[in-house]
C-alpha cells in the first residue's frame, strides 16, 4: 500500500510540523495560524519524498547522508520561507518581514540573527524529522 519512502516522508512532515508547532507554542508570539502549519506539512512532506527519491541520498550512507539531509533541510527551509513572504506580500499586504512572530529572547531588529535563526531553526526541525523517521521505519523493517 504504502512504500517505505512515502511512510518516512509522511513522518518526516509530521515530526517537523509536531516540532514547529511546539517551537511556536513555546518560543514565539503571536502564534502561527492553522494554514501556516498545513502547508508546513505539505511541503514538508514533499521535500522529504523528494529526498527520499534522490539517488545520491538512497546510494549513500553515513555522514554523506546526513549532508544531503541538511541541503534538503535547507531547501525546504527556503521554500517555506519564500511562500511566507509571498503571503505577507500578497495575501495579508502587511510589510515585508512584519508579520513573523516575535521570537523570545531575540531582538527583530536583528535582521541577520532573527531571520538567521528562523531558516536554520525550520530546517532543524526537518532534520529532526529525517532522523527520526529513518530511525522508525528502519526498526519497524527489522522486526519483521
Amino acid at each position: 500500500m504504502f512504500t517505505s519512502e512515502s511512510k518516512k516522508a509522511l513522518v518526516v512532515a509530521i515530526i517537523a510540523d509536531g516540532v514547529d508547532f511546539i517551537f511556536h507554542y513555546f518560543f514565539t508570539y503571536p502564534m502561527e495560524t492553522l494554514t501556516y502549519f498545513v502547508v508546513k506539512f505539505l511541503l514538508a512532506f514533499f521535500v522529504a519524498t523528494f529526498l527520499y527519491g534522490f539517488v545520491f541520498y538512497v546510494q549513500s550512507k553515513g555522514w554523506k547522508n546526513f549532508g544531503i539531509s541538511f541541503v534538503f533541510a535547507l531547501i525546504f527551509s527556503t521554500l517555506m520561507s519564500v511562500y511566507y513572504r509571498a503571503w505577507e506580500l500578497g495575501e495579508a499586504q502587511v510589510p515585508f518581514g512584519s508579520r513573523a512572530p516575535q521570537i523570545y529572547g531575540i531582538a527583530r531588529d536583528n535582521l541577520v540573527l532573527f531571520s538567521g535563526t528562523w531558516w536554520l531553526g525550520h530546517a532543524l526541525f526537518f532534520v529532526i524529522g529525517v532522523f527520526v523517521a529513518n530511525k522508525i521505519i528502519s526498526a519497524a523493517k527489522n522486526r519483521k
